[in-house]
């Protein structure tokens, strides 16, 4: 408002000016600058007088001054020098502007040239009053209709005395319907219409400005009946006589809406950070301010409002991964990268809590950089994987213990055979030593036999017990190749019983892997133990079996089972590792799905294709060593799943 009135008097034709009560000047509009060429800070305190004629000066001072000391309206006549250089005999009138108990707040003025040969001819002086009474009543309509506030005068009786196009628009009356009506019986709600008199009442009997000069919100009635909220300021009129009020309003439902709107939403970011243990933070970097909402608070166990500093953070964080808090504060500190975190808290009462933090470093609009982030808390979520695992585990388990009551006769006979074996060897060389002489070269050399047999015995055994046992994941290096032989050594009885033709493709210089050596041999027995099944009703064409290693792309390293049997069923292709489906008489429906657990778990994929010619073909692939860092976060490959 008071930046459109400035533009409005900038804009008047003629010279307007404002001065303190003690006579000095303190503004002056653009036309007196156009017109005398002084700019305001030149024309400012009593600067202005040297734009005047010097010899009309003193009389210009004395009448100055005697107006200041009657503190009542008056004129001055001075000739006033143009931008041009030339001089005009000019009209200087000035009004006092009174504010509380008739007090003087401000003088105004203005200033307008006359002929050389003025008089004091009465017609011509309200002539020119009334022309700059036209003028004013113009500038003040022009600006009550271009103002976007509600603009309504009240009279000391409570009466409108004016109500802009903005009111008119706003409330729903014509100007004509509410001009000389109580303002209280217009536009203020019948339940607050005794205080409004009150209040009214109690300003004309003691002028004290309860709610003058303040901005207040309040409830305002429209021409229809309705009710809404509005911002209300109120200003004495410096007027003499009787007081009369401004007031200025100003809807402020969509506000009031936007502002209910805001603190539902967040209300429901509250409830949802709740709900999901995910808070959010603020960092500034170069100033280290942390702000923290609600949640995080609470995840934390920091007091609801506490300042919270970086050093604060750190002496909650789990003490094993302090140094994991220093890396992302100093990565962060960094040209603003994205962070993405998993941590643990230790609590004052010893709770442990893991974290997941996830932010976006940007720079604002000072160029500083800041995050913007949020921290999950994952603790049940970790909790359940564990469990999960010791579940996958304890079924890894049963899975093994099915599969090798099947192997049951095949390694039976492969411990007959070096026992047998033994027995043999024990009783030849007990003969020899008791024979006459005695046949001890040939002795050693059946003792030998008996030593061989009685290792080969003791390796199958153990290949047996580390596939038996149930016991937990141990990570190490392993050559897959290796690891296949060792399983192909377990079931070779059962290949030459059920006549498959065994081939190996296994690559030289493979990379080794990190992973639990039990597990993995695990799914290459069931994967060898399903191709045998796939061919056991093949009779027309040979059982040829391929057991292939070799490299991937990515660093990789794959393992693949091909067989001859008799192949996949499109419609049963998308459940093929999903837990208890099966196609086998008598499955479990378990194996595939144990595997492709183990699999993953060593952040690898098991999958299977169907071949060009009979059967299928499955496949898994794992990440070589030189691949396998250990993540920041999280445990090792194997170390959720048995």
């Amino acid at each position: 408002m008071e930046i459109e009135l400035r533009r409005v008097i900038d804009a008047l034709p003629g010279v307007v000016w404002t001065a303190l009560p003690d006579g000095n000047v303190d503004f002056v509009n653009q036309f007196w600058c156009d017109h005398t060429g002084f700019s305001p800070e030149r024309s400012r305190g009593r600067g202005w007088l040297a734009a005047f004629a010097p010899e009309d000066l003193t009389d210009l001072r004395e009448r100055w001054r005697s107006i200041l000391a009657s503190g009542q309206a008056g004129e001055m006549k001075a000739r006033l020098r143009r931008s041009d250089g030339w001089y005009r005999w000019s009209i200087v009138r000035a009004r006092p502007l009174t504010g509380e108990a008739g007090r003087i707040v401000k003088w105004c003025g203005t200033i307008h040239e006359i002929e050389e040969d003025v008089t004091e001819d009465i017609s011509v002086q309200r002539a020119q009053a009334d022309v700059e009474l036209r003028r004013s009543e113009a500038r003040k309509t022009a600006i009550l209709d271009s103002a976007l506030d509600c603009i309504v005068t009240m009279d000391h009786e409570g009466r409108i005395t004016e109500f802009n196009p903005a009111a008119e628009r706003t409330f729903g009356f014509s100007r004509e319907q509410v001009l000389g009506r109580p303002l209280a019986e217009v536009i203020i709600p019948p339940h607050q219409r005794e205080a409004h008199w009150q209040g009214l009442a109690r300003y004309l009997a003691t002028e004290e400005p309860h709610v003058l000069g303040r901005r207040v919100e309040m409830t305002a009635l429209r021409a229809d009946g309705t009710e809404f909220p509005v911002e209300l300021a109120i200003t004495r009129i410096p007027l003499e006589g009787p007081p009369s009020f401004t007031g200025y309003l100003r809807d402020v439902t969509g506000r009031r809406q936007a502002e209910d709107e805001l603190r539902r939403s967040e209300a429901l970011l509250a409830e949802a950070q709740r709900l999901s243990l995910t808070g959010s933070f603020y960092w500034r970097v170069a100033s280290d301010d942390v702000t923290l909402s609600e949640q995080t608070y609470r995840t934390y166990g920091f007091q609801p409002g506490e300042p919270v500093t970086l050093e604060m953070i750190g002496a909650r964080t789990h003490p094993q991964d302090v140094r994991l808090l220093r890396e992302m504060i100093a990565e962060a500190r960094g040209p603003g990268s994205d962070l993405d975190y998993e941590y643990r808290l230790m609590l004052p009462d010893g709770t442990v809590k893991h974290l997941h933090l996830v932010a976006r470093g940007s720079h604002g609009t000072n160029g500083e950089l800041e995050y913007i982030g949020a921290v999950q808390d994952v603790t049940q979520r970790r909790l359940s994987e564990e469990a999960l695992g010791q579940a996958q585990s304890e079924l890894a388990h049963v899975t093994r213990a099915t599969t090798l009551g099947a192997l049951t006769a095949s390694i039976a006979h492969e411990v007959n055979q070096p026992l047998s074996g033994i027995l043999t060897n024990a009783s030849t060389c007990l003969k020899m030593l008791a024979s006459e002489p005695p046949n001890l070269e040939g002795a050693r050399e059946t003792a030998r036999r008996t030593i061989r047999d009685g290792q080969r015995a003791s390796e199958v055994v153990g290949r047996l017990r580390a596939l038996f046992a149930n016991k937990g994941t141990a990570t190490e290096a392993i050559d897959l190749n290796d690891a296949a032989r060792e399983v192909i050594a377990l079931s070779s009885g059962e290949m030459q019983r059920g006549r498959v033709l065994l081939r190996t493709e296994l690559a030289e210089d493979l990379p080794h892997v990190t992973g639990d050596r039990v597990q993995l041999q695990q799914v290459m027995l069931n994967l060898l133990r399903n191709a045998l099944d796939a061919m056991s009703e093949v009779h027309d064409r040979p059982r040829e079996l391929l057991i292939r290693t070799g490299r991937e792309e990515g660093d990789r390293v794959r393992l693949s089972v091909r067989d001859a049997g008799e192949g996949l069923q499109a419609e049963g292709m998308d459940r093929l590792f999903d837990v208890f489906y099966t196609t086998k008489r008598g499955g479990m429906g378990v194996g595939l799905a144990v595997s492709r657990s183990i699999v993953e778990s060593h952040r690898g994929r098991l999958w299977a294709e169907p071949n060009d010619g009979p059967g299928a073909t499955f496949s898994f692939s794992i990440p070589a060593l030189s691949a396998q860092t250990d993540a920041r976060v999280g445990s090792p490959p194997g170390g959720t799943t048995a």
